[in-house]
């Protein structure tokens, strides 16, 4: 089959419309008058910033649930209104914005770092020294763990350099949790509060490592926000940021390869979702750039024979924790049983690596923790009342029906599927009584279903996981062995949409070389 070769006349073309491709191309577009093409294999853009509705009047997000650093004056806010020239609005979430919920024992988190401190002191008083001291390694282990996202800012030597002198001076964000807390507090209770939210990047204490805890913690000291629209409404806010420039954002395209001649990456060819019977398309540009993920670009899009020593490291390296999410349609408003639109981190113990040894041994019991937000009460443009349950499970557990269509997987996939809506409910019904009864619909989400619409990895929606060897890997840098290659998004920059928005903003200045990165800083906080 011979390929069509499409239009020629674009600057640059990224794979995938997630926060990191968009960022990229919005950036190369606005400052430096890129025309780009951005080709996305879903039927909308957004990657897991997208979301989607039932019965038209119950909208979730996939993965937008709170966002830090949005108030004036911060980073995030700053980028954000740079990329959408100011289109996207923010809603401060109620104070407190977290709750964590224990057995024994509930914990609010307030927008205020000073009252966060305070607030522990008093429930742990034996541990003030340590808490303090906590929250100074905080502020110096997330600086050095975004130090060593920035390193392929430099040449090679330069690089190397660096990365000698953080291994040394930065050796507290290169720990384990499990590490750090054992060493630095004897209370068990505070360990695992202090780790509550551990979901945001999918490790349990034993693997996860300390800076990207810090980052996370770091992130939400001030606060959190959402979208006004939701979720959905980021990319519709960024796109006309690149079609201003001539650029253009393709829906339904599923990248297949990506052609490279004589190591320059010189195109890629298409497949048309939506009429897979067609030809492929082929595009050409002078700099394509992935945000695919580094599996999907390495593993998938390279070809086959493409000499390259990084797919052994890796096929070798651990995967991410796996998840499903219940979203819940409600009859009322949440209100009526006293949720103001905080998060809910529902806990039955302290010992969070026992919590992922139960995700991976069975789906018979109600999970040991659960995440739960209110979509409808956080956005106020909302039509209807919702909910979100998200929980981690194996991957294993659903690999039977991996050959099997989206929406055409036999009974005994359903079943499973109500088995464990009912025990996500039962979870959140054991700790607030009244909720199942505001339930009018539910729809679950399982691996599958994210791989199907993301293609990441198994469906791992935090890209490679951050434990302490990954800040060591070659494969994760924004650049690649191929000239005019270039990665972006979350597997090049700390987790989250905050993390994948900056890998934008660093990819977009690589591309441009030299002080690329910094005269991008230096227009956006303006």
């Amino acid at each position: 089959m011979t390929a069509n070769n499409k239009d020629k006349a674009f600057d640059l073309i990224v794979i995938g419309s997630g926060i990191g491709g968009l960022t990229t191309a919005a950036i190369l577009a606005k400052l430096y008058k890129k025309k780009v093409l951005v080709l996305e294999q879903h039927y909308t853009p957004g990657g897991f910033t997208h979301g989607f509705d039932r019965k038209g009047k119950f909208h979730w997000d996939v993965g937008v649930h709170y966002v830090g650093e949005m108030g004036k004056g911060e980073l995030g806010k700053a980028v954000f209104d740079y990329i959408t020239d100011g289109r996207l609005k923010w809603q401060k979430m109620p104070d407190p914005f977290d709750r964590f919920v224990y057995p024994d024992f509930t914990f609010n988190l307030y927008a205020d770092p000073k009252r966060y401190q305070a607030d522990l002191i008093y429930q742990f008083p034996d541990e003030r020294k340590a808490i303090k001291q906590y929250f100074r390694d905080v502020k110096k282990a997330t600086f050095c763990f975004l130090a060593y996202a920035m390193l392929d800012l430099f040449p090679g030597w330069v690089n190397r350099l660096l990365k000698r002198s953080l291994d040394q001076w930065g050796a507290i964000a290169r720990q384990t949790n499990q590490q750090y807390f054992d060493r630095c507090f004897q209370d068990s209770r505070l360990k695992g509060l202090l780790q509550s939210q551990w979901g945001d990047y999918g490790l349990p204490p034993s693997q996860a490592c300390f800076g990207e805890h810090c980052n996370v913690v770091s992130h939400f000291l001030k606060g959190a926000w959402y979208p006004v629209g939701g979720g959905a409404a980021i990319a519709p806010s960024i796109m006309p940021t690149i079609e201003q420039a001539g650029g253009k954002v393709m829906t339904r395209r599923r990248v297949t390869e990506i052609l490279v001649k004589k190591c320059v990456a010189v195109g890629v060819k298409v497949q048309h979702v939506g009429h897979p019977e067609t030809e492929p398309e082929i595009y050409s540009a002078p700099t394509i750039i992935s945000d695919a993920g580094a599996v999907n670009t390495y593993l998938k899009l390279l070809p086959s024979d493409y000499p390259l020593s990084e797919r052994e490291s890796i096929k070798a390296f651990p995967k991410g924790t796996n998840l499903v999410s219940l979203y819940l349609g409600l009859k009322e408003s949440p209100k009526k049983i006293g949720f103001q639109g905080e998060n809910h981190w529902i806990h039955t113990t302290y010992n969070h690596d026992d919590i992922l040894k139960t995700i991976t041994e069975s789906v018979e019991n109600p999970p040991q923790f659960c995440f739960l937000s209110f979509p409808s009460m956080k956005n106020p443009l909302s039509k209807g009342h919702t909910a979100e349950i998200i929980a981690g499970i194996d991957y294993r557990f659903f690999t039977q029906w991996k050959a099997q269509a989206w929406k055409h997987r036999d009974e005994d996939y359903t079943k499973l599927k109500t088995k464990i809506t009912a025990l996500l409910i039962h979870s959140v019904e054991s700790s607030y009584p009244g909720f199942q009864d505001l339930i009018e619909y539910a729809e679950l989400a399982t691996p599958l279903t994210f791989e199907h619409f993301s293609t990441s990895d198994q469906g791992v929606v935090y890209g490679i996981p951050w434990i302490p060897e990954r800040l060591d890997l070659s494969w994760t840098s924004t650049k690649t062995p191929i000239k005019n290659l270039y990665l972006t998004g979350v597997d090049t920059f700390p987790s989250g949409i905050m993390g994948a928005m900056m890998s934008g903003v660093k990819t977009a200045g690589i591309v441009n070389g030299g002080f690329g990165f910094f005269k991008i800083m230096a227009n956006v906080m303006t």
